[in-house]
């Protein structure tokens, strides 16, 4: 479990996360919602370990973070952000291969190379494995990216005492950016599929429908503060979304499937 017990962060004098206390529970996927400005990605880079907290703690299994070494910490938990710029032209492969690094001391085992082949199938990307990762189009980045991920938290017995991806947590942070509606759906549902791996996912998620209809927990952000714990979709009130996110909302029933979705005006 990923808790974060009193956690607040501060750049120059400036309040951006205010005593936020929250667990991220194993095997669920756990979503942040808020606002722009509301210091969601700034909670994902505490939790994972990317920025220390001004006051209060983050704790993996009830181990400190800071505890954790950066090779031990980068075999627990992998981190999709928006956006991932490199530097140099390096082939697909060579991208999602680097999801690999700590696992291995000097070079790629065929197991190692194995799993990059698995994860570059699972997100579509097999066919241009030798391709320059900095001639692929925004969307197809990003699924290399994902790919990356995956191969870094691979469910196996890394040497480490985490057995079949157990203890094991994906950040995402915003990851279907720059995806059509159809990868979109890809990734997430890549996502969810972990969860049976004995990952824990935690995302943070501007649209709230597609929220809604992959996350378990919900946590929602106010002004750096944590305003709301759900432990499902139906149990985040339309008053809080209302006031939190500035707009009308109203609850549609799909008459196809029973389901609903959110429909939203200023």
């Amino acid at each position: 479990m990923v808790e974060l017990r009193g956690v607040s962060y501060a750049v120059g004098g400036m309040p951006i996360l205010r005593d936020v206390s929250l667990a991220f529970e194993p095997g669920r996927f756990n979503v942040v919602l808020g606002p722009n400005g509301a210091g969601k990605s700034t909670l994902l880079k505490l939790a994972t370990g990317l920025l220390r907290p001004s006051s209060g703690s983050v704790a993996y299994g009830g181990v400190d973070v800071a505890d954790f070494t950066t090779l031990e910490l980068a075999r627990r938990r992998a981190v999709l952000s928006q956006h991932v710029e490199l530097a140099f032209a390096l082939s697909v492969r060579d991208v999602v291969a680097m999801g690999r690094f700590p696992h291995f001391a000097r070079a790629p085992t065929a197991h190692d190379r194995d799993v990059v082949q698995h994860a570059l199938e699972m997100v579509g990307m097999a066919p241009l494995h030798a391709r320059a990762y900095p001639t692929l189009s925004g969307g197809e980045r990003q699924k290399v990216q994902m790919a990356r991920v995956l191969a870094q938290i691979w469910p196996e017995d890394g040497g480490d005492g985490t057995e079949a991806g157990g203890g094991r947590c994906l950040f995402l942070d915003e990851p279907t950016t720059s995806l059509d509606v159809h990868f979109q759906i890809h990734i997430l549902d890549l996502a969810r599929g972990l969860l049976g791996r004995g990952c824990t996912v935690v995302a943070v998620l501007h649209d709230l429908n597609v929220a809604f209809q992959y996350g378990d927990r919900f946590f929602v952000l106010e002004d750096g503060r944590l305003a709301h714990v759900a432990a499902g979709a139906d149990d985040v009130p339309r008053e809080l979304i209302e006031r939190v996110f500035r707009v009308r909302a109203h609850r549609v029933r799909d008459p196809e499937d029973g389901g609903s979705f959110w429909r939203f005006a200023l």
